[in-house]
Parts: structure tokens; C-alpha cells; sequence
């Protein structure tokens, strides 16, 4: 007689999306010799989905911006013996016709959110340095 190996099932209802969800910090900065060049600082989230939301934000020069430069940093939090990075996105020059600084908030939280399960806290510089 042949044995059924059954799995066992997990209780609740089925996930929608079997990522893990991310807890992604931002903030807005303003870099250069003459506090010229926007940017936006992440922490949580990994290079590719960033470099991602740019793209699609970016388009061929005909979205929020000319272009957009995503680095990788190196973070001064250190936790648990460990380094950690964090992912800076440099806008040369914004296009404040097509959306305003508020709107590039949400249009970038909406791009995170249609790429990958998250909840983006945006929060002042100097919180966002001290977290």
C-alpha cells in the first residue's frame, strides 16, 4: 500500500505576494557645492529596486528628471558588529513642471509599492542620520 505524503498547511489566509516585506527609510538631501543636486536617500531597500523605480520615473529624460545617478553608500549606523549601506538617488536636473518635490514623494512610494510589498517612512535629514 502506497503512503500519501501530505504537506502540512500553513493557517490563515494565503499570502498575496510571497516576498518579504520591506521597512524602507527615505529622506531628501541636497548635495553639491551649492546645495544643487537632489537627492534621495534610502535605507531597507536594495540597489536594483531602486535603480528600478528610477528608470521607470526617469524614462527617456521625459519624466522627473534628465537623469537620475543611483549609488550605493556606505551608512554610519554599525549594529550588531555590522556595516551597513545605504542607496542614494542623484536627480540632475528636476523637472518641477511635470511634478513637485511632494509629488515625487508619492510618485516614488507608489513606484516601491507596484515593485515590491513595502511601507516607505519618509522622515527629516537629521532623524533619518540618527535612526
Amino acid at each position: 500500500m502506497q503512503q500519501r505524503h501530505f504537506e502540512k498547511r500553513k493557517r490563515g489566509r494565503p499570502l498575496k505576494d510571497r516576498r518579504k516585506h520591506l521597512q524602507i527609510a527615505a529622506t531628501i538631501d541636497y548635495r553639491g557645492t551649492d546645495d544643487d543636486v537632489l537627492t534621495f536617500v534610502f535605507r531597507g531597500a536594495g540597489q536594483q529596486l531602486i535603480t528600478k523605480v528610477f528608470q521607470y520615473l526617469v524614462g527617456h529624460s521625459h519624466g522627473i528628471a534628465r537623469e537620475a545617478v543611483v549609488t550605493e553608500e556606505h551608512d554610519i549606523i554599525r549594529r550588531n558588529g555590522k556595516g551597513y549601506w545605504r542607496i542614494a538617488a542623484e536627480i540632475h536636473d528636476p523637472n518641477y513642471h511635470f511634478a513637485s518635490l511632494d509629488d515625487m514623494q508619492l510618485l516614488i512610494e507608489a513606484t516601491l509599492h507596484r515593485l515590491h510589498p513595502c511601507t516607505v517612512h519618509w522622515m527629516p535629514i537629521e532623524k533619518f542620520l540618527n535612526v
